[in-house]
Order: C-alpha cells, then sequence, then structure tokens
C-alpha cells in the first residue's frame, strides 16, 4: 500500500551514535595503589632485614660471675629483581583523521587504555609473579606475594571451608610470631571467598567509608581476636580448583613497597609507514620487608 514517505524508505537520516563510549573494565588494583613506592638503582634491588625472636626460656645469671658471650646473628639481605612492563597501541593515520565518537583522538584513547592497561599488569605481577633473574633474550620476573609468603603458608586439606576459626588462627600464627602492631592488617582473596566473609558474625564485618583517598569505594573491615583488618575482593588472588587451590592472603600494607627503576611513562615510537606507534613502559620490582608479619593460605572449597 503506497503511504507517501517513511523513514524505512529514507536514505538522509543521520546516525544516531552517542558521543560517549561506556567502559566497565575491571581494573579495579588495590595493591599498587595502596602499596607506597621508592626507587631503584639497579635491577637487581636489595635490602636488609632483621629478627628477634621472644626468649623461651628465664634468663638468669650467677651473682659475681664472668660475662659469657654467644655468637651474634646479623641482618639478612633480601633482593628482588625489576621487571620491564610495556604495553604498546597503534593507529592510522586514516583513523586519526576520521571524526570518531566519544573522543578527540584515538591515539590519544589508545594511550590511555594502554596506560590502564600497564597498572593491570602490573597489579596482576604483583600478585602472582615468579623469581627469574633473566638473561639474553629472557625476561626478568618479580617474584609476586604469592611465591614470597613462605613464613606463614599453610596448605589446607582440598575443600577446607573457610571459616572464623580459620581466619583468626592465620591471625593466630603470626601474631605468635611478630610484634602485635606487625600483624597483617589487609585480608585480600577470590570474590567467591569474600562473599562467605560476608556471613561472618563474630568479628563484626561491616563497611566503613574510605577515609584513605587513595580509595574510591567503601571498604569492608573485620575485626579478628587480636586486630582489625580491611577486607578486599582480588580478582587476581588464586582461585582455581587446581592445587595448590583458592588461597587468602594477609598482608601488612605498610611492609610492601614498589621500587621502581623507571616509572611508567608514554613514549611516541619513531614513525614508520602511515601509522603513529607508542607505548607505556616502565620497570619495577616489588619489596618484602618482612614476610613474615604475612600469611599465605590455600585449598579452600571456592564456594565457601
Amino acid at each position: 500500500m503506497a503511504y507517501g514517505n517513511i523513514s524505512y524508505q529514507s536514505e538522509t537520516r543521520r546516525e544516531d551514535l552517542l558521543d560517549f563510549i561506556a567502559d566497565v573494565s575491571p581494573d579495579d588494583n588495590p595493591l599498587s595503589t595502596l602499596f607506597s613506592s621508592g626507587s631503584a638503582s639497579n635491577t637487581l634491588h636489595e635490602w636488609t632485614e632483621d629478627f628477634i625472636a621472644r626468649p623461651t626460656a628465664v634468663a638468669t645469671e650467677v651473682e659475681g660471675s664472668e660475662a659469657t658471650f654467644s655468637d651474634l646473628t646479623n641482618p639478612n639481605r633480601r633482593n628482588n629483581v625489576t621487571q620491564l612492563i610495556r604495553q604498546t597501541y597503534r593507529v592510522s593515520d586514516t583513523l586519526r583523521a576520521i571524526d570518531v565518537a566519544g573522543m578527540s583522538d584515538m591515539l590519544d584513547y589508545q594511550a590511555g587504555k594502554a596506560a590502564r592497561e600497564w597498572k593491570n599488569q602490573l597489579e596482576y605481577s604483583i600478585l602472582n609473579g615468579g623469581f627469574a633473574s633473566g638473561n639474553s633474550g629472557v625476561a626478568r620476573q618479580m617474584a609476586g606475594i604469592v611465591a614470597t609468603v613462605t613464613s606463614h603458608y599453610t596448605t589446607r586439606n582440598s575443600g577446607t571451608s573457610l571459616s572464623e576459626t580459620e581466619l583468626n588462627d592465620m591471625v593466630f600464627d603470626v601474631a605468635s610470631d611478630v610484634g602485635m602492631s606487625d600483624v597483617f592488617d589487609m585480608l585480600v582473596l577470590p570474590l567467591q571467598l569474600r562473599q562467605k566473609v560476608s556471613t561472618f558474625t563474630a568479628g563484626s564485618t561491616k563497611f566503613v567509608d574510605a577515609s584513605d583517598k587513595r580509595l574510591t569505594r567503601p571498604v569492608a573491615v573485620y575485626e579478628s581476636d587480636f586486630n582489625v583488618m580491611r577486607v578486599f575482593a582480588h580478582k587476581d588472588v588464586p582461585a582455581a580448583a587446581a592445587t595448590p587451590g583458592p588461597s587468602v592472603l594477609g598482608l601488612k600494607e605498610d611492609k610492601w613497597k614498589l621500587a621502581y627503576l623507571r616509572r611508567p611513562e608514554r613514549i611516541e615510537l619513531a614513525k614508520t609507514g602511515s601509522s603513529t606507534k607508542g607505548m607505556i613502559e616502565g620497570e619495577v620490582t616489588l619489596e618484602f620487608l618482612a614476610e613474615r608479619a604475612n600469611a599465605r593460605r590455600s585449598g579452600y572449597n571456592i564456594t565457601g
């Protein structure tokens, strides 16, 4: 049936494209945000650590006796290597000339995305990096938290349920070994186990506003028998059922530090052909200033 003119027949309609880009990328990175940072001056980064054990017997001396001496211990040297992290991007000159929605320049947009991806890579390495000194043709890799926390690492029987007793046992293990003010104050665990912590009642799990301006969201707080800790769900903490299994990390924030040999920067590469290339590149390592102040347990039932 003739109708005159309707929209389906029109080839002169302008497109209805909103001038913004929806982005829900999972780029929450609490560790690289909260850990303090400093500088490194070599690819092998070193520091020293000391420890005084608690006495296990009463110390007495006979009146008038000569002083006796025992061997003294020296501080231990610890080290990690700097890891080169690079995120590249390239945009054709034609695309840069086209009028696109949601941005003024595709190159700047891709550079911004690369910077976010760089920080995601850093966060993953902070947790899961395995030490590799590197050589010609082989990249250096810094040791991350999972590989570093060994003094208070316990493998639970596969399928163990995470409970308040388990959590308080973690705290007790560390509190028995270090000063009370040095017991871990962050609990970092997979999303599913974070839901389990929300059901705890004895520790008065609650949400508080993030007074720390480095945090942008409310933070869950759990009060154990010995201390108060912040609770963070983290997508990069091991959660797979395969050995060693889902993990729970207890971290002392001020005992971890990022040391930059080269802070990340945007570098525009030499132009070849009809495109513009660039990269975000930086070199960094993780300092573990007192590994024994932290705890790690693995093997939990991921559903709680």
